[in-house]
């Protein structure tokens, strides 16, 4: 009688095994749309948390990659009406970092990043030598396709003219983002 026990749960546990077994397999060769990370994002408009463009020509991606990561990130203040938002390249180790802050002119539309001006933007590269340089922008645009406070969701494209205090620049092209705000 016990064995018979025995070998009923030894089948049962069999059967558990098996199906559990199948289950995997069915959820794991479903077909995944995998995301290309060695292309510009999307220029998407619905809050996907994603920024890219061309920094000098190299390829910048940064993106949210797991529920902890905050990269990149938004901050939008309505109190004091202004919105920062940026991204660390998620193609290098230690690569670019790239942001703005918009105070001025939070509206759907072009903006005019100026030199000194109250909109920027700051771009950060490690040096050959390994030293961290920052780059403010001299001149160029950042446009709102989707300004949306409600939903907390901006939206855009920007190319601008980043210049060091050694006076190098560096040209951002591209530039593309979709942000959602927490």
């Amino acid at each position: 009688m016990k064995t018979q026990s025995l070998k009923s749960q030894q089948l049962k546990l069999i059967h558990f095994a098996i199906y559990l077994g199948l289950g995997f397999i069915m959820l794991t060769s479903l077909k995944c749309k995998k995301e290309n990370l060695n292309v510009l994002p999307p220029a998407t408009m619905s809050g996907e948390n994603t920024m890219g463009a061309y920094i000098d020509g190299k390829l910048f991606v940064s993106r949210r990659t797991d529920l902890l990561s905050q990269d990149p990130g938004v901050t939008y203040t309505p109190a004091i009406h202004e919105l920062g938002f940026g991204g660390r390249s998620i193609l290098v180790d230690d690569g670019p970092i790239l942001g703005f802050l918009i105070t001025q002119n939070l509206r759907i539309g072009r903006i005019n990043l100026e030199k000194d001006g109250l909109d920027n933007g700051l771009l950060t590269i490690r040096s050959v030598s390994g030293n961290l340089v920052r780059y403010y922008t001299e001149s160029g645009y950042l446009e709102f396709t989707r300004f949306d406070i409600n939903s907390k969701v901006f939206s855009g494209t920007f190319d601008a003219i980043f210049k060091s205090g050694s006076g190098q620049t560096i040209h951002v092209t591209d530039g593309r983002f979709d942000l959602k705000a927490k």
